[in-house]
């Protein structure tokens, strides 16, 4: 299985935000800085963390979704196969 780089960059992007709004959110509330968090509350960025991983893996398994679905790579292919016969039907030898 090949790993596609931009379902990796969403995944990172998703993990980094969501572990950003978990620790503000739980400083916030409980007036405590990250340096001194308990357990429990590492336990909810952690779970903050995990959930970030969703929205990407229903993304991959949504196999109409032409970026990141398990199809993407061979309607890319397929695609790319109509263009290159397309382009090379279109051009034309002229004779001076």
């Amino acid at each position: 299985m090949k790993i596609n780089k931009a379902a990796i960059e969403s995944y990172g992007r998703h993990l980094l935000g969501a572990a950003i709004s978990a620790v503000a959110t739980i400083s916030a509330l409980t007036g405590v800085s990250p340096l001194e968090f308990n357990t429990g509350e590492w336990w909810t960025v952690a779970n903050a963390i995990w959930v970030a991983g969703l929205p990407v893996a229903l993304r991959y398994l949504n196999t109409k979704d032409p970026a990141y679905g398990r199809v993407a790579e061979s309607i890319a292919k397929e695609v790319g196969k109509q263009l290159k016969s397309k382009s090379s039907s279109n051009k034309r030898v002229t004779k001076k």
